[in-house]
């Protein structure tokens, strides 16, 4: 092995990791601009020239979480944000925060939050 081969073995890891940190980075970005629309996972993918399970793989080692898990806190977040800026119904939030119904909606809004969206646009109206 030349000196060359050496020093590019050792340099695969840190380039490697700077891809994997440039593509997760590109796919966070894209859910925040774009939750409200129906995201698919080989969309995802496909913007990073990834096979999809390639991308589940290297997004929950640097994340810590899944993919899945980052759409449904943006449009939870997103959600938060118009039940207390707004009078829309909680139905309307729900689809203008990218939920194609209204139960998974509120299932979620209340697994991630400890409050139905009702309970906390009341909560967020006293302060």
């Amino acid at each position: 092995m030349d000196s060359f081969t050496i020093f590019a073995d050792e340099m695969k890891p840190e380039t490697d990791n700077h891809v994997n940190v440039t593509r997760i980075s590109t796919v966070q970005n894209y859910i925040s601009q774009h939750y409200r629309d129906d995201l698919k996972l080989e969309e995802l993918a496909g913007l990073v020239s990834m096979a999809p399970t390639s991308l589940c793989h290297i997004f929950k080692r640097y994340t810590g979480k899944r993919i899945s898990d980052l759409i449904i806190e943006t449009r939870i977040r997103n959600a938060k944000k118009l039940l207390a800026t707004t009078n829309m119904t909680v139905r309307y939030v729900a689809y203008e925060s990218g939920f194609s119904t209204l139960t998974n909606f509120n299932r979620h809004f209340k697994k991630l939050t400890g409050q139905t969206p009702v309970e906390y646009r009341e909560s967020t109206s006293e302060k």
